[in-house]
């Protein structure tokens, strides 16, 4: 179903107690709710019996900040109606996904960038895991890596023989998602 929060476009789907949120990728660059990474863990997770938060960030773009802001917006609303919230993040949504991991209770980031514009990734002390893909060409390996190495435990790593956009691992990087969350 179709809910404002504040302004904010979302898709919000309503299964059980547990909800997960679904940070899109950059929105300059086509991100959004409707990201088939993004749809296809969500229909994973609804499978599973997760309620699911999809959003868009607003416009304009808002060097990141705005679209943290967003995020934190959307925690909040979810906050006043399941008892346990987890974050996934794609690309750019991992960096938006590790701001508002503090509020979750579990995050998933999926080819995370240490930076853009105004935004860091942050580390926080809840279980993560971290999804990279090996011929990543937006993300270089290293710096996937790098990220992990110096986040705090507890958290797991997955690699996946595909690229940024996970062509021929949408099932795969779904099921881990899920897997991960229940």
């Amino acid at each position: 179903m179709e809910v404002l929060v504040e302004s904010i476009k979302c898709d919000y789907e309503v299964k059980g107690q547990k909800v997960v949120l679904l940070c899109p990728p950059h929105p300059l660059f086509g991100g959004s709710m409707f990201d088939v990474r993004v749809e296809r863990i969500a229909r994973e997770l609804l499978k599973r019996g997760l309620s699911v938060m999809r959003f868009d960030y607003r416009k304009p773009y808002r060097k990141g900040v705005g679209e943290v802001e967003d995020a934190k917006k959307v925690v909040q609303y979810l906050k006043l109606r399941h008892e346990s919230i987890s974050v996934v993040g794609y690309s750019f949504g991992s960096l938006v996904a590790s701001n508002v991991a503090s509020l979750c209770e579990k995050a998933v980031y999926i080819s995370p960038l240490q930076e853009i514009d105004e935004v860091k990734f942050l580390d926080v002390k809840i279980p993560k895991l971290f999804i990279f893909a090996t011929k990543d060409q937006i993300v270089p390996i290293s710096v996937s890596l790098e990220i992990y190495e110096r986040s705090s435990e507890p958290k797991k790593i997955l690699m996946l023989e595909t690229d940024h956009f996970y062509f021929g691992k949408f099932q795969e990087l779904a099921r881990a998602v899920v897997e991960f969350l229940c």
